[in-house]
């Protein structure tokens, strides 16, 4: 083959890639344009995401500067279902052009649905991806406040959020058929909604850890939910509902907005519903870890110095980690390595002294490690039957199900944090924070040297693997 032949073959090679990966926006003139391009897609170890950033928008508003670019971040063990549509159900996607999550339409219904086509299905439909804000929905490309198709994802708008003011979205989980349906037609039952938070920043909470200014809330899960709010990006949560095609429910997600108006607000959340069946998370999951190994930290922990994050206040759920088909013997446990000042274990000690031997006032120091009911009876996470792994001659290996402090060890009083281990299953700890956060004595937060800053305890950050 001559080097002219191979140039056009390369060349047109080049032209196929970019009409397949290429979308036309049909929006109005009257609404903002927003541009959207992957710079990296490739994986790295758990909860490290591709950037993706969102570009600045072309408007008749052309005078306002976004005062936030949030990057967009694709989950790697993000739900892949089916979802429902109208007329019936259709196959999920994955862009090969971004690496976004969508659902398998021709091209006219993904244009009907107010979606855009990103690479195609093998079927020769288009991978649609689903968009959509509810606030200040006139410039959005979706003005409707409730969603049914799986993968959508909801940002929010680049125009200013008012303070003092809220922002819903409603999750439609009907999926009943028509009593006229063909008896061989199923219907898809959904069992659970996950949300990853690919982009969540919102205010942080107030010195006492509570969410009294900008918070999010989900009502409508049949589990326990807390309300979070800070910086948020790569964390998730399954919510769990009634059958679909038995009891259906819809799921209603809030952001809550505080007084202050100086405020950086900004999410991208990917909506997944996974259908009843093998799939789910067990029974109570806030958070399930489908991997072998990554890392698990509590809501608003990040590597930061100074107080600018903390733990959240009123945390009570389960976090649990699936053991098939890997079949492990146990679920370890590591503090995180942080590049700053920041403590990756970091809760508080006990809210009142008691009398047992086994509490001394040096068992008290919050600069060290806090093990059991007597000692973490204030803040701590429960892990069944955790003990170290080669604790020096002669300290046999103590096992311990609560740990607070701000080390992280099996050994009570220690001043080093260590690996934490379980062979308890199913493989699933526990977290929880009172409202008690600077008040109460002695606590982590009352002590005036080698302690946490009077705004609260820091949460955690821990690496697992199963193994």
């Amino acid at each position: 083959m001559s080097r002219l032949s191979c140039f056009f073959l390369l060349a047109a090679l080049m032209f196929h890639r970019q009409v397949s990966c290429a979308w036309e926006d049909d929006s109005s003139e009257e609404e903002p344009k927003i541009a959207r391009q992957v710079v990296d897609n490739s994986f790295r170890s758990p909860y490290r995401f591709a950037a993706y950033p969102w570009q600045q928008w072309s408007s008749p508003y052309a005078s306002y500067q976004p005062r936030y670019q949030p990057s967009f971040r694709v989950p790697q063990d993000a739900v892949t279902v089916y979802s429902q549509s109208t007329p019936g159900f259709t196959q999920s996607c994955k862009s090969t052009c971004t690496g976004e999550r969508g659902n398998c339409f021709d091209a006219e219904t993904c244009s009907s649905l107010g979606g855009r086509a990103s690479g195609n299905c093998r079927d020769g439909r288009v991978c649609c991806i689903n968009v959509v804000n509810t606030c200040h929905g006139k410039y959005s490309r979706h003005s409707s406040n409730a969603v049914t198709l799986n993968n959508t994802y909801w940002q929010s708008s680049l125009r200013p959020i008012p303070a003092s003011s809220s922002c819903t979205l409603t999750v439609k989980l009907d999926t009943r058929l028509p009593d006229n349906t063909p008896a061989p037609v199923s219907p898809l039952s959904i069992c659970q909604v996950r949300l990853d938070f690919l982009v969540f920043t919102i205010s942080q909470p107030d010195s006492e850890s509570v969410c009294s200014g900008d918070y999010f809330e989900v009502a409508g899960a049949t589990n326990t939910v807390p309300n979070i709010c800070g910086f948020n990006d790569g964390q998730h949560m399954y919510l769990h509902v009634p059958p679909s095609d038995v009891t259906p429910t819809d799921l209603q997600l809030t952001f809550n907005f505080g007084a202050s108006d100086i405020e950086t607000r900004a999410w991208n959340i990917l909506i997944s519903k996974i259908p009843c069946g093998p799939r789910l998370a067990p029974a109570g999951c806030l958070q399930y870890f489908t991997t072998r190994s990554g890392v698990v930290q509590t809501f608003n922990w990040r590597d930061v110095a100074g107080t600018a994050t903390r733990q959240l206040a009123n945390q009570d759920y389960s976090i649990c980690f699936r053991s098939a088909p890997y079949s492990p013997r146990q679920l370890c446990l590591t503090p995180c390595t942080v590049v700053t000042t920041q403590k990756p274990f970091s809760l508080s000690t006990p809210s009142v002294q008691t009398t047992v031997a086994t509490t001394t006032a040096t068992s008290l120091r919050p600069d060290v490690s806090q093990v059991g009911s007597l000692d973490c009876n204030n803040d701590f996470v429960v892990i069944p039957g955790g003990f170290n792994i080669g604790n020096p001659a002669p300290v046999p290996n103590m096992a311990f199900d609560r740990y607070c402090g701000e080390k992280f060890n099996a050994l009570p009083g220690n001043n080093a944090s260590t690996t934490v281990c379980t062979t308890a299953m199913p493989f699933r700890v526990l977290y929880r924070t009172n409202r008690d956060e600077t008040l109460t004595s002695p606590t982590a937060d009352s002590f005036p040297a080698n302690s946490i800053p009077v705004n609260g305890n820091r949460g955690f950050c821990l690496n697992f693997r199963l193994q």
